[in-house]
């Protein structure tokens, strides 16, 4: 005997518990449940198995609602129905709330500092191989400059890959900065 697709209505509860077709004068057990409306889809009528095939066929989900409410469902169907925020909302920087709070209580009067933009992490690399920290001026980034390429230089430490490894860095580091110095 060739495989039969077995029915996709499964019914809810056993026919002998079952209230009566929610269809007048039909008299069968409502074995099938289904939601009363879109906005009741928690309440339910009971049905038999033919008349829940006849009102699957007829039920339309989105009867009444336009393409921008259809449009917006499914773009919050993303999200499951949830509220979401954006990443660069405040509540998603306690640390930066922190220090606001604080700088009010310990300056009060005074503006705090606008936040620093966020650094790349090729500038990161380089404010760490030039031993710096980030804001830094023209004026200090040449002296730190000027004192690190005094200590790594070759001609100082003839023979020293380390050192003359180091220097490369320094220099490498140097140009990147300047150049984001001159940018910003």
């Amino acid at each position: 005997m060739p495989n039969r697709k077995k029915s996709d209505y499964t019914p809810h509860i056993p026919p002998e518990q079952a209230p009566p077709c929610h269809v007048p004068d039909c008299g069968a057990p409502g074995v099938y449940k289904a939601p009363k409306s879109r906005e009741a889809l928690h309440d339910y009528r009971w049905f038999c198995l033919d008349h829940i095939r006849e009102h699957n066929q007829q039920w339309d989900y989105f009867s009444g609602m336009d393409s921008g409410e259809i449009e917006s469902f499914i773009k919050d169907a993303v999200t499951g129905h949830r509220p979401t925020w954006s990443r660069e909302s405040k509540l998603s920087d306690p640390h930066r709330q922190l220090e606001d709070a604080l700088y009010a209580f310990l300056s009060p009067g005074r503006k705090p500092p606008s936040p620093q933009p966020p650094l790349s992490a090729k500038l990161r690399r380089a404010l760490l191989a030039m031993e710096m920290e980030y804001p830094y001026t023209p004026r200090t980034l040449k002296a730190k400059y000027r004192a690190m390429v005094k200590r790594h230089h070759p001609d100082m430490n003839k023979g020293n890959k380390q050192s003359e490894e180091k220097f490369k860095q320094v220099t490498a580091a140097y140009h990147l900065l300047a150049a984001h110095i001159k940018s910003v």
